[in-house]
């Protein structure tokens, strides 16, 4: 067995120190860690190298301990009573980074060395660390990306390594009086002299030298976005179950102050501004209800399963997620669905960060479509005709192609659920939008005799008339100009429903064999469609099968399977019918 080396485990450490706080200053630009050494009086000291007010780091500290005692403390003994009344050696790196910006998260990172000794007796030694991330707003590429790297700082040590040392960070970094986790995770080992002094140094290692690749392209992603008053005064009362986690649970934090260690080195981890407030809680359905979500159940943030997600913002009230995990269970599929709040001004980084850390599929909506649409590097026809992108596919070499499939999930509820007639009749089109401008494809397709596009602006009209005269017969009206005679089928592609309006037709163009269908959903009869039905219309529906219909097809895109719509339909309009009675 190879012999213990206490030297060599010193001089790595400090360089270590040294490393991580020379990249994090860099990389924050604004502010210069300043050392403060200090030295114990019953043995040892360090150097506490503190960090404050940078451009992207609140606060942040990384310590190097060298301690030694005549006897081990309560905290180091509690699960190891045979040590007690040994004198030790302990020494150390310890890190926390408090961000300003909520849409980074605190990392915290910890190796270290113990040694416990006794006349006439062998020494005793373990090694122990790792690292956990707490973010505010869930972004699951950097989780997925910092248990990556994690992983891979395990893996050539056996494959049964991450899985273990993950479980044992997820237990560990628990807050058991609130029965949520203090974030995602990472690694956590302790006792580690299992297979030799070398081959324990080499993990110990192998684990502070991950550090930074885990967490540096985090901030760097994320470092930029912007936050409200509202997102910053959530994540002051995140630090607050962080705060409540190291004074309660944390051995370090424990072991220091009963070794007699530096106060105010080992509550150099507290972050500088927190808050209390009594009966505090997130509002349901919302992005911090999301990341609660998670803590409150430990997550296998590298399983099998492929990951797809759907950008938007605003994005709370997403189905998607929903809908695509139905369509999974039914298929029998692997998958993980997600949904994710995205910065306007971030679309191309969060596209890039999510597909980098192994995503598969992402679907689009408001406001990034046309970003999507750029974003591509492939766009189908139907992507081309919509001039927009609601479905990127991960190529197998790693490329992103576009679709876009609202226009056919329309008219497969039109025509599959529906069983309206499209081909012959006469169809008007309400509104002029992105929105229309995504089903005229499809629709065309299905040999209308002729599409009348009716818009408040008419010019807007004129031009998706243009753009589509060689699909079919199409015209472009204003309002006052639609024909007084009754339509084969009437779609309306305007939000005016929203706001219980109806855009200004001829009653005329509704008789009883006329089909209404409605773009916008809800759960009641839209004010398009009870206007409709008000006319005499007999066959009246919401777009809710369309928004069902165009997941399906993205999910075939995805994975080559056409998943069944109907039950899907049927739990949501079950669903929205329950929540509004």
């Amino acid at each position: 067995m190879s012999a213990v080396d206490i030297n060599a485990v010193k001089t790595y450490l400090l360089d270590l120190q040294a490393r991580i706080c020379a990249g994090l200053a860099e990389q924050d630009g604004g502010a210069e860690f300043v050392a403060d050494s200090w030295q114990r009086e019953e043995g040892g000291g360090g150097t506490s190298r503190v960090i404050t007010h940078g451009n992207i780091i609140e606060k942040g500290g990384v310590n190097f301990s060298h301690v030694m005692g005549a006897s081990m403390p309560a905290s180091a003994t509690a699960h190891r009573p045979e040590l007690a009344g040994r004198s030790f050696q302990a020494m150390g790196v310890s890190l926390v980074i408090h961000p300003k910006n909520p849409h980074v998260p605190t990392s915290h990172a910890n190796v270290r060395f113990f040694i416990a000794e006794k006349e006439g007796e062998d020494p005793v030694w373990w090694f122990g660390g790792g690292y956990d991330l707490t973010p505010y707003y869930l972004y699951e590429e950097d989780c997925v990306s910092w248990h990556r790297e994690a992983l891979n700082a395990c893996e050539p040590f056996g494959a049964d390594v991450y899985p273990r040392y993950k479980a044992w960070c997820d237990d560990y970094f628990y807050l058991k009086h609130r029965n949520e986790a203090r974030g995602v995770g990472g690694l956590f080992f302790d006792d580690l002299n299992d297979g030799g002094f070398d081959q324990c140094f080499a993990f110990m290692q192998s684990v502070g030298n991950s550090y930074l690749p885990a967490y540096q392209p985090i901030v760097e992603r994320r470092k930029a976005l912007l936050w409200t008053d509202a997102q910053r005064d959530y994540q002051l009362h995140r630090r607050g179950r962080y705060v409540e986690f190291n004074l309660v649970f944390d051995r370090g934090t424990l072991f220091g102050l009963q070794s007699g260690g530096r106060t105010e080195s080992i509550l150099m981890s507290l972050p500088p501004e927190v808050r209390w407030d009594y009966m505090w809680q997130v509002e349901p359905d919302s992005e911090e209800a999301r990341l609660l979500q998670v803590l409150q159940t430990p997550r296998d943030w590298l399983a099998d399963g492929d990951r797809y997600v759907v950008f938007g913002n605003p994005i709370e009230h997403s189905k998607s997620p929903q809908i695509h995990q139905a369509f999974a269970e039914q298929t029998a599929h692997n998958v993980h669905y997600d949904k994710q709040r995205v910065a306007v001004d971030h679309f191309d980084t969060a596209v890039a960060a999510f597909v980098g850390a192994g995503g598969r599929g992402l679907n689009v909506t408001l406001p990034f479509k046309l970003e999507a649409y750029e974003y591509a590097a492939r766009l189908s026809k139907r992507a081309r005709q919509a001039g927009a992108v609601n479905t990127l596919i991960v190529e197998s070499d790693g490329s992103v192609s576009g679709d876009n499939t609202d226009g056919v999930g329309m008219i497969a509820d039109i025509a599959d659920n529906l069983k309206w007639q499209i081909k012959g009749q006469e169809v008007l089109v309400l509104g002029a939008g992105g929105a229309v401008r995504g089903i005229l494809g499809p629709l065309l397709e299905m040999e209308p005799a002729k599409v009348y596009i009716a818009n408040r602006t008419v010019s807007k009209a004129q031009q998706l008339a243009q753009a589509f005269s060689k699909e079919g017969v199409v015209e472009a009206l204003s309002y006052d100009q639609v024909p007084h005679h009754a339509m084969g089928l009437i779609i309306n592609g305007t939000s005016a429903s929203i706001a219980g309006d109806v855009p200004a037709i001829p009653a005329a163009t509704i008789n009883t064999d006329t089909a209404c269908y409605d773009m916008m959903y809800a759960a009641e009869p839209t004010a398009f469609m009870q206007w409709a039905t008000e006319q005499g219309a007999t066959k009246c529906s919401d777009g809710l099968g369309m928004l069902v219909e165009q997941a399906a097809e993205s999910f075939r895109l995805w994975r080559g399977v056409k998943p069944a719509t109907q039950p899907v339909i049927d739990q949501l309009r079950a669903q929205m019918s329950a929540k509004d009675a």
